[in-house]
């Protein structure tokens, strides 16, 4: 159990976990001030790695999703950059937001089989960067050892919030994240039914969904 400032609602109180995700792969990942930072996927756990990293002082952070909406959030939420990569070339835009010189870390929160294969990429990660895979498929990826070590790719493996939710609630308290948009909607507990008919018919405008007890 951690306690948590009464000032903060219960509404906010419940992303705790989530934004605990993010700090702790941002942890694993060393991030620093000095970063250039790509993050591939914009749904929730993107969204909140990209304050995680904008809490950490980062000043280049590049977004990419094929969802427009994700990336105009995105914007708002302090991406230096984004990228639509159904509109264009993933590459060519990392080098060219970059001076040639590619991302020092990369978070792939997309997630789905195959998108480590895409940020593992030359042109998209610099020598000795860093790539972050938030995902667990179990579909094998179309990787080498060739790709790891020819630039010296680390490869740096994240799970769960470890030690993450006293911070989390800290920079909750200090009004660090922006909030609005990560959960969209709040159902009170004697409609709970509403949140299992989303569940079996999915809406893309609903992000997260947060229970309210009456």
């Amino acid at each position: 159990m951690y306690k948590i400032s009464k000032d903060v609602p219960w509404e906010d109180a419940a992303l705790t976990e989530p934004f605990a995700i993010g700090a702790h792969c941002t942890n694993r990942g060393r991030v620093v001030p000095d970063d250039t930072v790509l993050i591939f996927g914009l749904g929730t756990i993107g969204a909140i790695i990209l304050q995680n990293c904008k809490a950490k002082k980062c000043k280049n952070i590049i977004c990419c999703d094929v969802n427009d909406a994700a990336l105009e959030r995105a914007k708002k939420y302090g991406a230096s950059h984004v990228i639509n990569t159904k509109k264009e070339n993933l590459i060519e835009a990392v080098q060219k937001i970059t001076n040639g010189q590619g991302v020092t870390i990369a978070f792939d929160s997309a997630a789905f089989p195959g998108s480590l294969t895409i940020v593992m990429q030359p042109g998209i990660v610099c020598n000795a960067g860093r790539i972050v895979p938030m995902g667990f498929s179990t579909e094998p990826e179309a990787i080498s050892q060739a790709m790891i070590n020819q630039r010296e790719v680390d490869i740096i493996g994240s799970r769960m919030s470890c030690f993450q939710f006293e911070p989390t609630i800290k920079h909750l308290e200090n009004h660090d994240f922006i909030l609005d948009g990560i959960a969209t909607n709040f159902i009170k507990f004697s409609n709970i039914q509403e949140v299992f008919d989303h569940i079996a018919h999915p809406n893309p405008a609903i992000k997260k969904m947060v229970i309210l007890f009456d």
